[in-house]
């Protein structure tokens, strides 16, 4: 009897992630709208989609719908993650045959974890068996997961054979103890020193120069190149901190994006990941933190890519956001010259999203002179330079 009550408990809630994993983006659209977005981006080669924090949930719910109407109807195949570049690319492969939800989260940044993408990643892995080849990488090359530690020692260990390299008298186990206080979640990071960055980045160094790329590695070589690439960066310190990892950051996430470009020359990408780092023009917004000469990874991506890169900004109209630690905070009201007040105006109170885009709204995007697609905060900004759609949820993170 316990049997077949625990089988029809698992049916029950099997039935229930199947209805929940079909796509319904395109019924929360007006007829144009939807018309008009799939128009912009359905041949693009990289969408960019971003709420303005790593945290709303109702954003995160309508980026997980349009992705799988992506992946079903236009032929994405590969999905980008804020988060690091090899952990999430191995996260995801051991997750398609464990089907372990609890350990692919762990390749992520805990901000960027939340039900909605659980539910894309189930679906991802169920495309997959049913042999559409897609693929799910990070693109950040800073550590993300929980484990990020014994995820790099231990495929070092594993590509040496378990060998030592001469390495100018650094054993692993002495990079080993040193590149543990690299790691973010070390609480011995508080006390790291110039010498732990030094002995890391001589040792990576060292590991790159004798172990060759083989299509077993490829990803974790990489990986490693970004880390030693950055903690070159962090031992030259030639410019200012917020400067340095700013611009140096979105550098490498652009280097990690033209590698797997390169590297699936034919395959369509959507990037999901924070507004900050895929606005297309900071100069153009009124922040000191855009204003310190920062070149964003969407500036490099629309430079590379010009009318085949689209990025599409999530904002609010009412209802609440969170902060990084969950807390629920009710947005503010709008203010007039805003993108957000004159969408409010424009659309029927009963539409629950609206799609704006520069191939048909420029001119409400050039007039409008604030937004709060960063932060949830209203900023003084040129729109249509920096986004090339935007969409307004009429009640954000009504759960």
């Amino acid at each position: 009897m316990n049997k077949i009550l625990n089988n029809s408990i698992t049916l029950f809630f099997t039935m229930c992630f199947i209805l929940n994993t079909n796509s319904s983006f395109s019924q929360e659209l007006t007829k144009d709208d939807n018309t008009l977005l799939f128009s912009d981006i359905g041949q693009k080669q990289i969408v960019a989609l971003k709420d303005a924090t790593h945290t709303d949930y109702t954003a995160s719910k309508f980026r997980v719908d349009l992705i799988k109407e992506l992946v079903e109807k236009y032929n994405f195949s590969i999905i980008g993650i804020e988060s690091n570049l090899y952990e999430v690319y191995k996260a995801f492969e051991d997750f398609k045959t464990t089907g372990n939800i609890a350990d692919m989260n762990s390749s992520l940044y805990p901000v960027v974890k939340n039900n909605e993408l659980d539910k894309l990643f189930f679906f991802l892995k169920e495309q997959n068996e049913k042999g559409n080849d897609l693929k799910v990488f990070g693109f950040d090359p800073n550590f993300s997961g929980e484990n990020s530690y014994k995820t790099f020692t231990e495929g070092i260990q594993q590509n040496l054979n378990n060998n030592e390299i001469e390495c100018k008298d650094i054993s692993f186990k002495d990079f080993s103890k040193h590149f543990k206080k690299l790691i973010p979640t070390n609480l011995k990071a508080l006390l790291r020193t110039k010498k732990d960055y030094r002995i890391v980045h001589d040792y990576l160094t060292c590991y790159l120069d004798n172990v060759s790329t083989t299509d077993d590695n490829n990803y974790f070589n990489k990986t490693l190149f970004d880390i030693k690439t950055s903690l070159g960066n962090k031992l030259e310190r030639k410019n200012s901190e917020e400067k340095t990892n700013g611009n140096k950051r979105d550098s490498v996430m652009f280097d990690n994006i033209i590698y797997l470009k390169n590297k699936y020359t034919n395959e369509k990408m959507i990037l999901f990941g924070s507004s900050t780092h895929f606005i297309k023009s900071p100069k153009t917004i009124n922040s000191k933190f855009m204003q310190n000469d920062r070149v964003t990874l969407g500036k490099r991506l629309s430079d590379k890519f010009h009318e085949d890169y689209f990025f599409i900004a999530y904002t609010g109209i009412s209802g609440n956001t969170r902060g990084f630690y969950g807390k629920k905070q009710k947005l503010k009201e709008l203010i007039p010259n805003s993108i957000e007040n004159t969408v409010n105006e424009k659309y029927n109170t009963d539409t629950e999203i609206m799609y704006l885009s520069k191939n048909r709204d420029k001119k409400n995007l050039e007039e409008a002179v604030y937004s709060r697609i960063m932060g949830n905060t209203f900023l003084e900004m040129d729109i249509s330079k920096n986004a090339d759609g935007l969409f307004f949820i009429r009640n954000n993170n009504m759960e």
